[in-house]
């Protein structure tokens, strides 16, 4: 009966001890579980709590083999609840490895958005700076542009004011000027259009009949349109020569007005010009068609004139 105690014993200090390792590992493993570090702190402290209680159990079952296999029993359930904990526990571990590999993902996902974003952060810093600069200057072109603007506003005022105060002026001259040329053609002008024109009755070289007009206020006839050449046509007249305001006495071969534009419209008669450096000036003559013809001549033949201004 002793002997059978004293093996009972054994095994049951076997246990114990089997069960101290038990809660060592435990123990070992709650260290692991880092995330669940207050859980198994408390259940380390009621695993000493119960291994002291074990201790002095043990020493009451060796004067009580009974309650020993009661509380070997009670110890053994207690150990398999400590099992099912150590699962679940593991269970948690486990799940919180993952969470662990997952937080450690997304954290090296959050640490290259953070160094992409604190570049970025360094960029818009610049960019913002630049923009700043930028502002300020445009801030100070606004105000150059506003003093100009204001400036031009005031010239621009004072420059209507001499545009009215023209307006009126070439008002007043228009009026003279309708007067002056009301005037003329009481004097034997005509007046055509804007212009007005002298024909003379007289006749006298291209010189002559050039100061003659400059002695009216004019000149000999310029003639640069169509309409131009059937109005000298229709105050010439058929049959007759005039002197036109056309020369190249001052450069030989180079044809030009005496209000010196150049030569651009021609209505010469076929083969003219032609009479080389002796035919320096022009007349006009109507013989058949509408429009009339020019002829190069000698300067200083008379022939009558029309003046124009």
């Amino acid at each position: 009966m002793e002997r059978n105690q004293l093996t009972s014993s054994n095994t049951l200090t076997k246990e114990w001890e089997q069960l101290q390792i038990s809660g060592n590992n435990l123990t070992a493993e709650r260290d692991q579980l880092q995330t669940s570090n207050n859980t198994l702190t408390k259940e380390r402290d009621q695993l000493q709590t119960s291994n002291n209680t074990l201790i002095k159990e043990r020493d009451q079952l060796q004067t009580s083999s009974n309650n020993l296999t009661e509380e070997r029993d009670q110890l053994q359930t207690s150990s398999n609840n400590m099992t099912d904990e150590r699962d679940q526990l593991q269970t948690s571990n486990n799940t919180l490895i993952k969470e662990r590999d997952q937080l450690q993902t997304s954290n090296i996902t959050l640490t290259k958005e953070r160094d992409q974003l604190q570049t970025s952060n360094i960029t818009l810093t610049k960019e913002r700076d630049q923009l700043q600069t930028s502002y300020n200057t445009l801030i100070k072109e606004k105000d150059q542009l506003q003093t100009s603007y204001n400036t031009l506003t005031k010239e621009r005022d004072q420059l209507q004011t001499s545009y009215n105060t023209l307006i009126k002026e070439r008002d007043q001259l228009q009026k003279e000027t309708e007067h002056l040329k009301q005037s003329l053609v009481e004097k034997g002008w005509k007046k055509l259009g804007s212009s007005c024109y002298y024909v003379s009755t007289e006749y006298k070289s291209w010189e002559e009949s050039r100061q003659d007009c400059r002695n009216r206020g004019a000149h000999l006839v310029v003639i640069n349109s169509q309409e131009k050449q059937t109005l000298v046509n229709w105050l010439c007249g058929r049959n007759n020569y005039v002197w036109i305001g056309l020369t190249d006495s001052v450069t030989e071969g180079t044809w030009k007005w005496v209000d010196d534009t150049p030569l651009t419209t021609k209505y010469w008669n076929s083969g003219e010009p032609n009479g080389g450096g002796a035919e320096n000036c022009v007349y006009f003559y109507s013989l058949s068609s509408d429009t009339g013809e020019w002829w190069d001549y000698e300067c200083s033949y008379k022939y009558r004139w029309i003046c124009e201004k």
